[in-house]
């Protein structure tokens, strides 16, 4: 008698070209998921980067803005013992000026005056340099600190009493020519520097940056008439 075999009750495994399909499936599915999720990790990164160059271009100047609308009129001796104006600057060594403000936590035997230097260095980076006293020896090394990368230009004009903008100040040829300062360190900023130069009545600042593009600012010096 012959006998008839179920083919219900049998477990078919996949064949090979089954399994194949299968295995080109999940790679191709995989591939999409991880195109998707590396884009989102791109995309994060890029906004990530976007927000920090945003936080440093905000940061940077209002460092700016504080120093220059804080100046003070006190006169400063460099490391060579030449006699600086407390607003001092042009295109071929960035701007110095002296400014009040410096706030001193530990009540440290020192000005609450600070001399302060912004210029750009050989790399693009704009550079904030502070002295830890006004009248400087041989010796006096300033603290730097970066707040921008990727200037391209950076352009100081400073406006005088008559309304007119200068390349330079003070704008006369012979910049150094100043009585040696009177240091009066007192809280208020006030002095009583000899030889001390009418301060501009306004500073422009023009960067041009490779994340931004060109940005023109205008800060008022205190007391000026305009």
């Amino acid at each position: 008698m012959r006998r008839h075999h179920d083919d219900a009750g049998i477990q078919r495994g996949f064949t090979l070209v089954e399994l194949l399909i299968a295995i080109a499936v999940f790679a191709v599915m995989a591939a999409i998921a991880y195109g998707g999720l590396s884009s989102v990790i791109s995309s994060r990164e890029s906004i990530d980067a976007a927000l920090e160059r945003s936080k440093s271009l905000q940061m940077a100047l209002w460092r700016i803005q504080q120093d220059i609308e804080q100046t003070v009129d006190r006169p400063v001796r460099d490391r060579f013992g030449d006699v600086q104006p407390a607003i001092y600057g042009s295109a071929g060594i960035g701007l110095y000026v002296t400014r009040a403000g410096w706030n001193n936590p530990l009540g440290a035997r020192r000005s609450t005056l600070q001399r302060v230097h912004y210029d750009l260095d050989g790399d693009g980076h704009l550079v904030r340099s502070y002295f830890r006293v006004l009248d400087q020896a041989q010796d006096s090394e300033p603290v730097n600190q970066t707040l921008l990368s990727e200037v391209t230009q950076m352009e100081w004009r400073f406006l005088d009493a008559n309304g007119q903008w200068q390349d330079r100040w003070p704008p006369d040829a012979n910049a150094q020519a100043f009585a040696a300062p009177t240091i009066n360190n007192n809280a208020s900023g006030s002095n009583n520097a000899r030889g001390a130069q009418t301060p501009p009545q306004a500073i422009q600042l023009t960067l041009d940056t490779r994340n931004w593009g060109q940005m023109r600012l205008l800060y008022m010096i205190p007391g000026a008439r305009l």
